[in-house]
């Protein structure tokens, strides 16, 4: 059973996310408090020791945001579900900073969802490192990073280090300029939402490639040379799209 404490200034969304709670998630999560802004959430944090906060972000007076300067690294021992109303764009930081977040208006497919992820890891793992990125990416546009978590590790990874991703069965090869090639137990669907970012383009099914390491690029045998020297397939219907691409730049 997950302590839950619920952070918005509406008290109308408030009672929608607790009702979608209560009625199908009952027998795993439990509301414990309910908190209009930012200070009282502190307080109830500190008092209550929640294992899991929704945390609307445009709140008045304090961001959802601003709640994690109140807290060192070492006591975030909780996870934190973002309830936003942020724009497709914005929400790529969202992503690749590895954070939980549900839009607003909430639907229960997508509460349903974040449920069913918070369950199956309820261990509290980097979470402050993964808030740290995230704040980082909102507010550092032109330098973001990605986290890729391995069996062994965690890296830190900027978005203008990575050469190129290569789908490999189940799992994705990270080739990175600084860090080499990193593997990780995720398929490359999900970052196929890097390509919203104008530096990545998915020249193949199985490769998504940082346009700004391209080397060169023979039209004739359709393969593109990144900056590594590694040689990558370009799909036929994928080159034209590539050199308009490349014309934007």
């Amino acid at each position: 059973m997950l302590k839950t404490i619920i952070v918005d200034d509406e008290p109308m969304a408030r009672n929608v996310l607790r009702g979608m709670l209560e009625e199908s998630f009952a027998d795993n999560i439990t509301i414990i408090q309910e908190c209009k802004d930012v200070p009282e959430a502190v307080k109830a944090i500190n008092t209550l020791q929640p294992d899991v906060v929704f945390l609307d972000i445009e709140m008045p007076t304090y961001s959802g945001f601003d709640l994690l300067d109140f807290f060192d690294n070492a006591k975030i021992n909780f996870k934190i579900i973002f309830v936003t109303a942020y724009s497709e764009y914005s929400l790529q930081a969202f992503e690749i900073s590895a954070v939980d977040y549900i839009l607003k208006p909430v639907r229960f497919e997508a509460l349903e969802r974040a449920v069913k992820k918070l369950l199956a890891r309820p261990k509290i793992e980097n979470e402050a490192q993964n808030y740290k990125v995230l704040l980082e990416n909102m507010q550092n546009s032109q330098d973001k990073k990605v986290i890729l978590q391995t069996a062994e590790e965690l890296h830190i990874v900027k978005l203008s280090d990575i050469v190129f991703i290569e789908a490999d069965s189940g799992y994705c090869n990270f080739y990175t300029e600084t860090q080499g090639m990193i593997l990780i137990s995720k398929r490359l669907t999900n970052f196929e939402y890097l390509e919203v970012q104008d530096n990545f383009f998915k020249s193949h099914r199985s490769y998504l490639i940082n346009i700004k390491k391209i080397l060169k690029i023979d039209k004739k045998n359709y393969t593109i040379t990144m900056n590594n020297k590694k040689e990558i397939p370009l799909a036929q219907d994928k080159k034209n799209l590539l050199m308009d691409r490349l014309a934007q730049h």
